[in-house]
């Protein structure tokens, strides 16, 4: 008789954090390769929150995780008229609905997706302020304000750094690491050939 190898336990949560980043992943690949830079920037935005959740052990884990891997998915469904933070939270509550989340869970991961670019809705909890600066020190360790300066938008780039340096302050325990990586994309803007 062979022994029979026991599944692995995992709590709920951990499952639902795995499905959400396939979801993600699934409706990437679905979208067409237009929005494949998500797949390299939402790793880079996980970096960053696990380095977060480090500095405030107290954060609970599993929004922050949910929450990363779900708040851009928005750029890749709903109306594109809408701000894609909205559309990520639309796409979140029913993502996680169909997972039979907790609704008190449901509601938090929602606003840390819907607060994460600190535009109209702020972020007002630790986890959501962790999502909007991981995702906001993503961009600096990423290609984005080149792309965008390769794209023609020069100026947007330099606004959008700007913008992510404020956001970022949310964290006033990473801006020696920050500092100094805003100070060289500025330089490096400053010198781009604006074509």
């Amino acid at each position: 008789m062979q022994a029979q190898l026991a599944k692995p336990s995992f709590p709920k949560y951990t499952l639902v954090v795995v499905e959400a980043k396939a979801h993600l992943i699934d409706t990437v690949k679905k979208a067409g390769p237009e929005y494949t830079y998500l797949l390299r920037h939402v790793p880079q935005v996980e970096k960053w929150a696990n380095k977060l959740l480090d500095i405030k052990p107290e954060a609970n884990r599993e929004i922050v995780t949910k929450g990363v891997w779900l708040h851009d998915i928005g750029q890749v469904i709903g109306d594109k008229e809408t701000d894609h933070a909205v559309n990520s939270e639309l796409e979140t509550k029913r993502f996680l609905m169909e997972q039979e989340t907790a609704p008190d869970i449901i509601d938090q991961v929602a606003h840390c997706v819907r607060a994460h670019r600190c535009k109209d809705v702020q972020p007002n909890t630790i986890e959501a302020k962790i999502i909007a600066v991981a995702d906001s020190a993503s961009h600096m360790t990423d290609t984005v304000y080149v792309d965008m300066a390769n794209r023609g938008d020069l100026l947007g780039a330099k606004e959008k750094l700007e913008r992510d340096y404020r956001d970022v302050k949310l964290f006033p325990e990473i801006m020696d690491e920050i500092t100094p990586l805003y100070q060289n994309w500025i330089k490096l803007l400053e010198v781009w050939p604006d074509f």
